[in-house]
């Protein structure tokens, strides 16, 4: 494709939102802008602003190779402002990973590229079609052009993002893939920086269909909104009161000890998203690599600190060490591969067939956990499709069938629509949650497109992390269970959504609540590892309160400083499940999605959980008929039909939606007609049932 440039308009300027978004269509070269006020505020931004895109442009589904595939990059409503957390990007589209259907999904990104985006003017862009020779995409404010890329492609993400800056400056933002993306891997992610990384969905491989290889932004302008005072005032007092619950710099004078009697370099503390007041996450300077004649720098965060090993379960009994980690950490971001896929998903698989006696080696050699230099040619194996690394590059799901290698080995990690477990206290070893707590996560699971844990740690996460299991400590006072029910009294309005010693009852409000506040999360955007803010070491009763409200309260406050929109937290909540009730009727019109088809996942939660819960000490599996109660709970929450699992249309109504119902039925009539009869989903073989290292206490993945 020749190199074409344009300039774009500008339309009616807004608080919070530049009121553009972006469009590309690479199959013909055309680029030009849409005006994004329709769907404001009523959608948000981010997966609201491509949900409703996506509906209005799509009455049919396409594959996610198909050109008409939309890539959508979509930043929230404040990202680019002073907001506290507020990089999260959304990476929207139908996802190579997804199954059984190849699902219109989302993944999220960090740092600041969609901040840089914003301050280009755009909420967000979205990209069709597809060059039939390498191409990048360079957005300077209001000119955007497509430029040839042989010369990136073939390069690693991070050799591609150094060379973006060479050329258009050090300032440059890209998005890329690596060699992963490139060959179509299912399992491919969209890398910015060293670390930050759209790891769910496969999305790195729409971008390699598209032979798009980098899409670079330089933003100039100051995002404008509507109460600057008011926005700094509320980013100061989020910053006070989550910083003493991340404080890390104990952890990093450990890690810089260690480093120094390695062999060198440095850690530190460094913010993984824009317009974070609390950096936490590890970043490492000159750290020499094992393997390869350099040094490194960047990030390691959440599961890819996985890669060290030394976990109680067989699963991971290697130990390749700190800069080994690194090593195959930054090594896998080069390739643009998924390290939440990779450590979750296929190596407790693979490790499993080998413990079996199916499996000895990967090309012709022989497993070799503890050596670094094995694990990098697994990688390379996935990445460039090198011999069973082709099948690989499929992602486990695909893998097993397509190798015809321990299927029902594969499924123990697999949770549900072709993605390993996720705070689901049976298929992922490194997320421990016992019972009843993974009640809510199974709820997010069998209404979810893909692992629902990009944005649903709020409830799951927080019922361990602050909880007594944690150890989580205030001077001298430990937070009880008392004060873990107390503040579900005050947020669910019932005390045993926090009971380690309730049952099934109850728990379908914080599934509800908190499928909406992922969304809001998403959207507006803030952090999920922080928000929302539902407990405290700054109050007596743990319960978070920030600048005179109480801290759940504090995403409504931050939209109305940043947008001007007049919004409480009841109708943020209530944008939130527009937004919501769209994306399910997008699965319903496109495959016929319904409550059976809801209902697939439960048998990944049928067996013996992996922690034993420590006040009642007993393990528990999923009852499902006391979880179809749950469910039908659920449905008549969201007022959705609890036989069918759809929206009713007094619902969609309520919400502004009327527009929805009959062409969600139209096309739901449509796909099952068309689609064959999905085969039944087997029982989960829980093949550690009788581990002698059976998981009794469990890790975090951090």
């Amino acid at each position: 494709m020749k190199a074409k440039t344009v300039k774009l308009e500008r339309f009616t300027p807004m608080y919070g939102w530049r009121n553009r978004i972006l469009r590309v269509d690479l199959s013909d070269g055309r680029i030009w802008a849409q005006e994004a006020a329709p769907y404001l505020p009523d959608f948000i931004g981010a997966r609201g602003l491509a949900a409703r895109i996506l509906w209005d442009e799509y009455p049919e589904p396409v594959d996610a190779f198909d050109p008409r595939n939309p890539l959508m990059v979509m930043p929230g409503a404040l990202t680019g402002t002073r907001s506290p957390y507020s990089g999260r990007t959304n990476i929207c589209a139908f996802s190579p990973q997804s199954a059984p259907y190849t699902w219109f999904t989302r993944a999220s990104i960090g740092l600041d590229w969609g901040a840089e985006l914003k301050k280009a003017g755009y909420d967000g862009i979205v990209v069709t079609g597809a060059s039939d020779t390498p191409v990048q995409i360079l957005i300077r404010d209001d000119e955007v052009s497509i430029l040839p890329a042989d010369d990136l492609w073939g390069l690693d993400a991070l050799e591609a993002q150094e060379r973006t800056a060479a050329a258009f400056g050090k300032g440059t933002k890209t998005l890329t893939i690596g060699p992963a993306g490139e060959r179509l891997s299912r399992i491919a992610t969209i890398q910015t920086g060293s670390t930050s990384t759209a790891g769910q969905g496969g999305f790195g491989a729409v971008m390699g269909s598209k032979q798009l290889k980098a899409i670079s932004v330089i933003g100039s302008e100051r995002v404008p909104v509507a109460d600057p005072e008011r926005l700094q005032a509320l980013y100061r007092a989020v910053g006070d009161e989550v910083r003493g619950s991340r404080d890390q710099r104990r952890r990093m004078e450990q890690l810089n000890k260690q480093l120094a009697q390695e062999g060198g370099g440095r850690a530190r503390v460094y913010p993984c998203t824009n317009a974070c007041p609390t950096p936490c996450q590890g970043f490492y300077s000159d750290v020499q690599s094992c393997v390869f004649n350099r040094k490194w720098s960047g990030g390691m965060s959440c599961v890819s600190n996985v890669f060290r090993g030394g976990r109680q379960s067989w699963l991971y009994d290697w130990d390749v060490g700190f800069r080994g980690a690194f090593d195959l950490s930054m090594h896998s971001n080069r390739m643009g591969l998924n390290h939440w896929e990779i450590l979750v998903g296929l190596v407790p698989w693979l490790r499993a067939c080998q413990r079996q006696g199916l499996l000895s080696e990967i090309n012709g050699r022989p497993f070799d956990w503890n050596s670094v230099e094995w694990w990098v040619e697994f990688i390379d194996d996935i990445a460039l499709r090198r011999g069973m690394g082709d099948a690989l590059a499929e992602g486990g799901w695909r893998a097993a069938p397509m190798l015809d290698l321990g299927e029902d080995l594969m499924r123990r990690y697999y949770t549900g629509w072709g993605y390993a477990g996720h705070w689901d206290g049976h298929a992922a070893f490194v997320n421990p949650i016992f019972f009843p707590f993974w009640i809510v996560g199974a709820i997010h699971w069998a209404m979810d497109t893909r692992d629902p844990a990009s944005s649903t740690h709020g409830y799951v996460q927080n019922a361990i992390y602050w909880g007594p299991a944690s150890g989580v400590r205030r001077g001298d006072a430990n937070i009880t269970w008392e004060h873990m029910m107390g503040v579900g009294e005050k947020l669910y309005g019932r005390a045993d959504t926090f009971d380690p010693r309730s049952g099934y009852e109850g728990k379908a409000i914080p599934g509800y609540v908190h499928a909406m506040r992922s969304i809001m999360k998403d959207t507006l955007p803030t952090d999920d590892q922080v928000f929302p803010l539902m407990f405290s070491l700054n109050t007596e009763d743990f319960y978070s309160r920030v600048a005179g409200m109480d801290g759940w309260d504090v995403d409504a406050a931050l939209l109305r400083a940043g947008t001007g929109v007049d919004w409480d937290t009841q109708a943020f909540e209530h944008a939130a499940e527009r937004v919501l009730n769209i994306e399910r009727a997008i699965t319903i019109r496109h495959w016929g999605r319904d409550r059976k088809m809801d209902e697939r996942v439960i048998p990944s939660f049928e067996y013996d959980e992996n922690w034993i819960n420590p006040e009642t000490c007993d393990r528990k599996a999923l009852d499902r008929e006391q979880f179809d109660v749950v469910m039908d709970e659920y449905y008549r929450l969201r007022r959705w039909d609890v036989e069918t699992g759809w929206p009713t249309r007094e619902k969609l109504d309520e919400l502004g939606l009327g527009d929805v119902y009959d062409p969600m039925v139209e096309g739901a009539k449509a796909a099952k007609a068309l689609l064959p009869e999905l085969p039944p989903v087997e029982p989960v073989v829980d093949i550690h049932a009788n581990d002698p290292d059976r998981v009794e206490k469990g890790e975090a993945a951090s």
